[in-house]
């Protein structure tokens, strides 16, 4: 049985741990200091750990499942992954909670002079809402808009436009237009044209997720023209963007001429993808958007991000 550690030798785990863990401070510079090999000292950080001498604590000022966000990043090979720490079953308690962190990433990572495209969606209007602040960019809206309602479609890009001070690129349009070739006529408008021009350019795009079909507003609007039921048939379970997926994230074909808004292809471009969506009913479509490959940022909740795991 080995004997107790004393106290000087407690002292001296502590320190040698709090070195290297607390300061960030090589174990080669470390055993220098103290005179062991670095082998041993690199045995010492291990056993103060062990014998509970220091304590390793997540403090990261935000409800964020730390562990769940890093597997989830590694498995989908995200650059980043925010795992909300919610369990709401209420959906707008769920889009409340994503959205918070929403608000605070893109506070975070939004520089000068960016040029920041922004789907139109209920999360992203929710976080549009709680930023006091932003440095100056330009914001362009990514696709039309999927609701009659004004704080479904405009709303991101007015909020973040006016705390930003820069321009603002919207499209006052339907998501999809209709089968009529005509309907195409409208993209010609000079505005319309600049906005389009302006998605060659995006440095940062938000992209919410919507599930299919209660939780989307794109399948809303295809309801209205009489076609929702034919892509549902098609196997959609989630929109992003101007896409629809199916469960294994492949896009669905179908309206590729009736969008209005930003292509595949050009989102592909995008320097930092960010798809942000959660919540009870988006298991399948916040699944759909990881295996598209498209995002590379995500921010989901734990019910989302567990099946994700799962799957």
């Amino acid at each position: 049985m080995s004997r107790p550690m004393t106290i000087d030798q407690q002292v001296l785990h502590v320190y040698v741990a709090l070195q290297n863990l607390a300061h960030g401070r090589p174990v080669n510079e470390i055993a220098a200091d103290i005179g062991r090999s670095r082998f041993a000292t690199a045995r010492m950080v291990k056993r103060a750990r062990a014998l509970g001498l220091i304590e390793v604590r997540a403090t990261v000022s935000a409800p964020v499942d730390v562990g769940i966000s890093t597997e989830l990043a590694q498995r989908y090979g995200l650059r980043t992954a925010l795992v909300v720490a919610t369990h709401a079953t209420d959906a707008a308690a769920s889009r409340d909670a994503i959205a918070r962190i929403a608000a605070r990433f893109i506070v975070d990572i939004v520089g000068e002079d960016d040029i920041l495209g922004f789907a139109p969606g209920r999360t992203l209007v929710l976080a549009s809402r709680l930023i006091d602040a932003l440095p100056r960019a330009d914001v362009v809206q990514l696709s039309g808009v999927g609701a009659p309602r004004l704080e479904d479609g405009v709303e991101v890009i007015s909020n973040v436009g006016r705390l930003s001070g820069g321009a603002t690129h919207p499209l006052y349009l339907p998501a999809v237009l209709m089968k009529d070739p005509e309907a195409r006529v409208i993209l010609r408008h000079p505005s319309i044209q600049r906005t389009l021009r302006k998605l060659d350019h995006v440095d940062k795009a938000f992209l919410t997720i919507g599930g299919w079909p209660e939780a989307s507003l794109m399948a809303s609007q295809l309801s209205d023209l009489g076609e929702r039921q034919e892509y549902e048939d098609k196997g959609v379970v989630a929109e992003m963007g101007t896409m629809l997926l199916d469960a294994h994230g492949n896009m669905v074909s179908g309206l590729e001429d009736r969008f209005v808004g930003i292509s595949q292809a050009q989102l592909r471009r995008v320097p930092m993808r960010i798809a942000i969506g959660g919540g009870p009913g988006k298991e399948r479509a916040v699944l759909a958007a990881l295996r598209s490959g498209i995002p590379d940022h995500l921010i989901t909740d734990i019910r989302c991000a567990k099946a994700a795991l799962a799957a």
